[in-house]
């Protein structure tokens, strides 16, 4: 008795939309009974990290500075996948960002302005999409993987962080850690709730989606992605170039993901430290999906991961679940969403096979 695929004829729409929300119910699930099982309080660990973070009123600005990163950098990835382009090295390019955000920061220590800190976004901006470009011309040119070339570039980047914050960027008062020197007020991103560590760039994240939206939805650039990415051949026909659509896609996604870096490195983080990588940018390519590659779920989706991100911060020292776990969890969601997208488009079905070569 074998099984295949069969492939539906009409996927359910509202099926495709209640995936995302059995992903999350089947990973709260299958998550405490597997933490159970391995010696923790699996019920525990799911109450505190789905659910602590929205009870708790003292944990909601976390979720929106947590969230907004993987916002950005969702809505950029979602472009880019709807174009059918494998951006894999968003965290690189966020990473980049960050990089040319400190640059300019530290290069006008000492001044004050307010053109500083939109001279360090611009910089971070033009960073992530410089970084992306190196697998855009790879991809274009010599026909590279987008994917195995992004993804390896997150590592190059990340050593250059080391080298630039042990060399020439360390803080000379810095009691040798490795570190820049703390950013000048100008430097930083102003909070706009007084007395909580809501930063600008929580407000930002949620107009960058909102207008990508709108572009995605209501402009010649968003139906040539969806276009190419859902019939390249017909695309052509259509005047679209396969080339140019690629250098947009990836040329939108890495500007974003340097974006959300430059944020972060000008909010919470105010200076650039070894722990700049925070996996954002590999958290969003889950927070593109469950948002169905389009911007306004993204938001949402955003939320939810940033759940799993303060929740397991919470976890970790109330039941001393270790920090590997909200990986986990966020791994399960990608895995039960993929599932659930496969059933949604294809059916089980049970056929008799035929007898092997020299069986009776």
């Amino acid at each position: 008795m074998l099984f295949r695929l069969e492939k539906r004829r009409e996927p359910s729409q509202l099926m495709r939309y209640l995936t995302p929300v059995a992903a999350v119910v089947l990973t709260m699930v299958v998550g405490a009974i597997i933490f159970s099982l391995i010696g923790y309080d699996g019920i525990g660990a799911v109450r505190e990290i789905f659910l602590t973070p929205l009870t708790n009123s003292y944990k909601w600005q976390d979720l929106g500075v947590k969230a907004a990163p993987l916002i950005i950098i969702g809505v950029g990835l979602s472009i880019a996948y709807r174009a059918n382009v494998w951006n894999i090295g968003a965290e690189g390019q966020y990473v980049v960002g960050g990089l040319a955000g400190t640059w300019v920061a530290l290069a006008t220590h000492g001044l004050n302005g307010p053109w500083i800190l939109p001279l360090m976004v611009l910089a971070g901006v033009l960073g992530g999409m410089a970084y992306a470009a190196i697998p855009a011309l790879l991809r274009t040119r010599l026909n590279v993987n987008e994917i195995l070339t992004s993804l390896m570039l997150t590592y190059a980047s990340v050593q250059l962080i080391y080298y630039l914050i042990r060399a020439p960027w360390k803080d000379p008062m810095g009691m040798g850690f490795p570190q820049t020197r703390l950013f000048a007020e100008a430097a930083r991103l102003p909070t706009i709730l007084p007395g909580t560590i809501v930063h600008l760039g929580v407000p930002i994240a949620v107009l960058v989606a909102l207008v990508a939206w709108f572009i995605m939805s209501r402009s010649v650039f968003g139906y040539q992605m969806r276009v190419v990415g859902t019939a390249p051949h017909a695309a052509r026909y259509g005047g679209f170039s396969e080339n140019k659509t690629i250098w947009l896609a990836m040329l939108v996604s890495g500007g974003l993901a340097g974006l959300a870096g430059v944020l972060e490195v000008a909010g919470p983080f105010q200076r650039m430290v070894p722990g700049f990588p925070t996996n954002y940018g590999f958290t969003a390519i889950i927070v593109a999906f469950l948002g169905r590659l389009n911007p306004l779920g993204v938001i949402f989706a955003g939320l939810v991961m940033a759940i799993t991100f303060v929740g397991g911060e919470v976890a970790q020292t109330t039941i001393g679940l270790p920090n590997a776990a909200t990986g986990i969890f966020q791994a399960m969601v990608l895995f039960f969403l993929l599932g659930g997208d496969l059933l949604v488009r294809y059916r089980v079905r049970r056929v008799h096979g035929a007898a092997a070569p020299g069986t009776a």
